[in-house]
């Protein structure tokens, strides 16, 4: 849930079975990312959490125990911290006080996502903080955590997911929409090339041409529109 905005039900199974579609090689260049803080056990889902939004480019996330917040502060400049409140450690409790700010040392903290909240718990009591920008219980659904993370991070990219959405498929030729295929299985250059018998040069030009006619500048831009966009085929 954020504020002003109803959300109906973060599930780890779901986030563990998403795919990256990055090939190896084309990861984005970590240090041009936004930090996040994510705060909160060193558990799989939340390990889950911090490689799942390195591998599509979104931001950097620095795991850390609660409690150490104002420890980190003073060395990184988060432009979010992700905040799990299942953690048992004892700094949960004081970031979620009014003073938070002072407690931790700090003139006030970046935008703050709280995750995993009980279904018993009732957002609203969180969200009326400024600096608490969303609240997610631990069944919502992962895409409405993205969907925030982004919002935030990129705002300027809303009305270009958009663009991409609509799309006309009809405008991408039938190698076009092949290509793209695959790139959303994660399949590299090379391996999309000998798949279809051409050369990696061909599969470029293709990947090149559709990324203008979808709107897209990079390929996992790309590789989320042909998720969302083209029935999957497996080569």
């Amino acid at each position: 849930m954020e504020r002003n905005t109803p959300y109906t039900s973060i599930e780890s199974s779901r986030l563990a079975n998403q795919t990256s579609p990055l090939a190896a090689g084309e990861q984005p260049a970590s240090r041009d990312l936004p930090v996040s803080l994510l705060l909160g056990d060193a558990s799989i889902q939340n390990r889950l959490l911090g490689q799942y939004l390195l591998d599509y480019g979104i931001c950097r996330s620095h795991m850390g125990a609660p409690s150490q917040l104002g420890a980190l502060l003073q060395c990184e400049r988060p432009a979010l911290i992700i905040l799990d409140i299942r953690s048992a450690d004892r700094g949960v409790a004081t970031i979620l006080e009014d003073h938070a700010g002072a407690a931790t040392g700090a003139a006030g903290l970046p935008p703050t996502i709280l995750i995993n909240l009980p279904a018993s718990v009732d957002a609203e009591q969180f969200l009326a903080r400024r600096e608490i920008v969303g609240a997610f219980h631990d069944n919502e659904p992962f895409e409405n955590l993205l969907s925030k993370i982004r919002q935030l991070l990129a705002p300027g990219e809303a009305a270009g997911r958009r663009r991409q959405r609509e799309a006309p498929v009809e405008a991408l030729t039938r190698k076009e929409m092949t290509v793209l295929q695959a790139l959303a299985q994660g399949l590299s250059n090379d391996h999309i090339a000998d798949k279809l018998s051409v050369s990696p040069h061909t599969v470029k030009t293709h990947l090149y041409n559709a990324y203008r006619k979808i709107g897209c500048t990079n390929r996992v831009a790309a590789a989320m529109w042909a998720q969302r966009s083209l029935r999957p085929k497996r080569l």
